[in-house]
């Protein structure tokens, strides 16, 4: 696996708060990152300049999380991008849709800041 410092890595959600904590997070970590508040604005970024991994709500306005993933999967070029579900509706059964839509790993909200970038690290290794 890459360094960290060698990572960037696109958070989409919609929600300020989450961006707040999130991206604080991963620069802590050194870790280049970019935001989205949008699948669609999040497209437009990951066709420009992809990213190591892409971390997407999956509730989001307009086209929802699970829909941005299928288009990635569907495109060639961002179909390899390792992408991270996170979600505040946590059960079961989104977790089992997660998996199915292709997402590479799952995290409920809230994040625990103390243990993510471990947490990431290790289940994309996994996935790898």
């Amino acid at each position: 696996m890459m360094k960290l410092t060698d990572w960037r890595v696109l958070v989409v959600d919609d929600e300020q708060d989450f961006q707040s904590i999130m991206v604080p997070i991963l620069q802590h970590a050194q870790i280049e990152v970019e935001s989205a508040f949008t699948a669609e604005d999040a497209l437009d970024k990951l066709k420009n300049n992809p990213p190591t991994v892409v971390i997407i709500d999956l509730m989001l306005p307009g086209m929802d999380g699970f829909e941005l993933v299928e288009a990635m999967k569907n495109d060639p070029r961002l179909s390899s991008i390792p992408t991270v579900a996170v979600t505040a509706y946590d059960t079961i059964n989104v977790f089992e849709e997660a998996r199915r839509a292709g997402f590479t790993a799952y995290f409920p909200k809230p994040i625990k800041a103390i243990s993510f970038v471990d947490e990431l690290v290790t289940l994309l290794d996994m996935a790898s």
